[in-house]
C-alpha cells in the first residue's frame, strides 16, 4: 500500500523539483501563493495525504499591474449605469463692466404721471413782450393782407386795360376795312363806267408809254413783251373804234 500512494522519498523529489522554478513575488507585488493544506493523516500504516485542492486556502486579493491605467479609464469612461458625475461649471464670459458693476436687469417702469403744473402769474415785462409781438405780428399780417390786395386789383385792372385796347382797336380795324371796302366798290364801278376796255386793261398794269415798268426784264430765258406792249397801247389810243372796246 506504501508503494502505491507512495513514501517520503516522493515528497522530498517535489520539494527539491518546486526548488528549481523562481520565486513568482518578483513579477508583481507582494502576492504568496496560497499555502498548502498540512497533509491530513490517512488510514492506519498509510502515509499522510497531501490535499491539493485549493478550497480550503485563504484567499487574498491580488493587485495586478497596471490598476493605474484601469482606474483612469473607468474614471474618464464611466458605466452607463451608473449615474454620470455632475458636469464641470462653465466659465463666464468675460464682460466690460467693472467688478462693481452690476447687470443691468429691466424694471417695471411706473405709470405715467403728468407733471403737476404750478399757476404762476407772469412778470410785467414778459407780458409787455409779448403784447409788443402780437402788435408786430398784427401790423405784418395787416401789410401783407394790403400788398396781396394791390397786386390783385393791378392785376384785375392790367387785365380789363388790355381787353378794352383789344376792343377798340379791333372796332376801328373793322371801321377801317369797311371804308377801304366801301372805296375799292366805287372806284371799280366808276372805273367800269369810264373808258374801252384796253383802257383799263392799261390802267391796271400801269401801262403808260413803252417807258413804263411793265417793260420785261431783259435777259437770257426772259420772254421779250414789247410787240404785246405796244399792241394795248395801240388798241387803248384808237377808243370806242377798236375792236372789243365794249368789252365784249
Amino acid at each position: 500500500m506504501a508503494d502505491l500512494l507512495g513514501g517520503d522519498n516522493d515528497f522530498d523529489d517535489f520539494d527539491r523539483a518546486a526548488s528549481t522554478f523562481p520565486d513568482l513575488d518578483a513579477l508583481g507585488e507582494d502576492a504568496p501563493l496560497p499555502e498548502v493544506a498540512a497533509p491530513r493523516a490517512g488510514p492506519a500504516g498509510a502515509p499522510p495525504v497531501v490535499n491539493f485542492a485549493f478550497e480550503d486556502a485563504p484567499v487574498k486579493d491580488v493587485k495586478v499591474t497596471g490598476d493605474d491605467e484601469i482606474e483612469k479609464f473607468e474614471s474618464n469612461f464611466p458605466d452607463i449605469g451608473t449615474p454620470a458625475s455632475p458636469p464641470p461649471p462653465v466659465s463666464q464670459i468675460p464682460s466690460f463692466r467693472s467688478p462693481g458693476q452690476q447687470a443691468y436687469t429691466p424694471q417695471p417702469s411706473a405709470p405715467f404721471t403728468a407733471p403737476q403744473t404750478f399757476d404762476e402769474e407772469e412778470p410785467e415785462v414778459i407780458k409787455e413782450w409779448r403784447a409788443k409781438q402780437q402788435e408786430q405780428i398784427a401790423a405784418r399780417e395787416e401789410a401783407a393782407k394790403r400788398k396781396r390786395d394791390d397786386t390783385i386789383a393791378k392785376a384785375e385792372q392790367s387785365i380789363d386795360d388790355f381787353y378794352r385796347d383789344y376792343n377798340e382797336k379791333k372796332r376801328k380795324q373793322i371801321a377801317a376795312n369797311k371804308v377801304e371796302e366801301r372805296d375799292f366798290i366805287d372806284s371799280l364801278t366808276s372805273a367800269l363806267s369810264q373808258g374801252t376796255t384796253w383802257s383799263r386793261i392799261c390802267d391796271v398794269i400801269e401801262l403808260q408809254n413803252s417807258q413804263s415798268k411793265t417793260l420785261a426784264r431783259a435777259g437770257p430765258g426772259t420772254t421779250d413783251l414789247t410787240r404785246f406792249r405796244e399792241v394795248l397801247l395801240r388798241l387803248k389810243r384808237e377808243g370806242e373804234t377798236a375792236p372789243g372796246a365794249g368789252g365784249y
